[in-house]
């Protein structure tokens, strides 16, 4: 089996070809087990994904080291990539922009890069920031905006490695980690909403949206530009009450948050399909259960940390359920009267 990271901004798998360059850089031997594990060895693929936010060109990221890190040993630090789809090899840092992975797109940034099995408690992804020309956001009107990150350092959860090879994903959800800073004109991206997923047992869902929810169904109908501020929210659970989905928000909104809020566990934007003009979401890795869907077609002012009180789902009827197996893709397409 394999292990891949993947980072979901939109969707985002960075993968590199570490092992047989020597890529890593371990405080223990790389090919060697600790202790009493035996010879039980893991190979890891690691991939980054993403999806939204909307209005951007580009969202770029300087990845300087990946380290791997475990309870009560020695963490694995990976400090140099090769990346053949970025035409790396042995790079010691690697630019990746984020809007170019959405979905189940992902990056590859390590491939087969032999472990030890057991318990990695996090990932630590160091990144680039300070100056424009390394980390940095575009934005609609071609203007650039640096990216900080708090210490310098992007956290996802850990993993559970077993013999064999694994795959697993990143996900930087970039509408909920993603936010701009009106007082330095910056953008600072968060661990919010930035998640680690087992390739294997993730499950995947998508789908089309009816382009009469936001050009022809009231009040969506009224909006000056129907292909602006359309998203579809995921809430984890069935039975929610209407009333209760909530917008993105964190427990920093300078907003008042209603008891009841939802927020969602993930956010898809839309993209046309330049052949058959159809619009298509799609989430990329996320864990089987069940979840609600919901349209809305007002959501160009969802703020990432403020609850914004907008009205999920708009049109009123834009509300699904669907259950999702553990590695299989599930599709549920969004229309006036229909149901997944």
């Amino acid at each position: 089996m394999k292990y891949a990271l993947r980072i979901l901004l939109p969707s985002l798998t960075l993968l590199a070809f570490l092992l047989p360059l020597g890529g890593c850089s371990c405080g223990f031997d790389c090919n060697n087990d600790d202790s009493d594990n035996g010879n039980n060895l893991a190979q890891l693929t690691l991939g980054f994904s993403d999806s939204l936010p909307e209005d951007l060109k580009q969202v770029v990221i300087e990845v300087n080291t990946i380290t791997l890190r475990r309870s009560g040993l020695e963490d694995v630090v990976i400090d140099t990539f090769t990346i053949p789809e970025l035409n790396l090899v042995n790079a010691t840092t690697f630019k990746v922009d984020l809007l170019e992975y959405r979905g189940i797109k992902q990056l590859l940034v390590i491939e087969d890069l032999e472990l030890v099995t057991g318990t990695y408690s996090g990932i630590s992804i160091a990144i680039l920031t300070g100056d424009v020309n390394k980390s940095y956001v575009q934005e609609d009107d071609d203007s650039l905006k640096e990216i900080s990150v708090s210490g310098g350092v992007l956290s996802a959860p850990g993993m559970v490695l077993s013999s064999g090879q694994q795959a697993f994903t990143v996900e930087f959800g970039l509408a909920l980690a993603l936010q701009y800073q009106e007082s330095t004109d910056t953008y600072l991206l968060t661990n919010t909403g930035v998640r680690t997923e087992d390739n294997q047992s993730a499950a995947r869902l998508s789908g089309t949206v009816d382009d009469s929810l936001f050009n022809t169904v009231s009040p969506c109908s009224a909006k000056t530009d129907p292909e602006k501020g359309n998203r579809v929210y995921l809430y984890k659970g069935l039975n929610l009450l209407k009333e209760n989905l909530a917008d993105v928000f964190t427990t920093q909104s300078q907003t008042s948050i209603p008891a009841n809020a939802i927020a969602p566990f993930a956010v898809a934007s839309m993209a046309e399909d330049s052949l058959t003009g159809i619009w298509n979401y799609a989430f990329g890795y996320i864990p089987a259960g069940s979840y609600t869907i919901a349209f809305a077609c007002n959501t160009e002012a969802d703020d990432a940390v403020d609850y914004n009180g907008l009205t999920i789902p708009l049109p009123t009827g834009q509300k699904y359920e669907v259950t999702l197996s553990e590695g299989e893709l599930t599709t549920c397409n969004l229309a006036e009267g229909a149901s997944c």
